[in-house]
């Protein structure tokens, strides 16, 4: 019920807001009329303009640089680079028995317990 009586106040503020807007003379013109006429002026368009240069700017120069902070530190792959691949060497394939597996449990666990 509160929320139904409030947007019942939001929505006459703006009914109300837009009423003064387009009816209530403020000397020759109303507010909407100053405002579109203000928009309409040479230094507001030199503005807008403006603004548009600069956040462009702005935009051109983050995206550079997270362009270059992304590159950096990463190799492509040699497939990627248009060069063959060297074969790699296989890693021995031991097996580990379950005595020796709990052990190196054992010794991981009190490192990082110390650490």
């Amino acid at each position: 019920m509160v929320r139904l009586l409030k947007l019942v106040v939001y929505l006459g503020a703006i009914v109300g807001f837009i009423w003064f807007g387009t009816t209530v003379k403020l000397g020759q013109r109303t507010l909407f009329q100053h405002v579109r006429n203000i928009w309409h002026t040479h230094e507001s368009q030199e503005l807008v303009e403006g603004t548009k240069g600069k956040v462009g700017e702005l935009v051109e120069e983050a995206s550079d640089k997270v362009v270059n902070r992304v590159g950096q530190g990463v190799t492509a792959p040699a497939t990627s680079r248009g060069e063959t691949p060297e074969p790699k060497e296989e890693w021995p394939m031991e097996d580990v028995e379950s005595e020796d597996r709990e052990t190196l449990r054992e010794l991981i666990g009190r490192k990082t317990k110390s650490k």
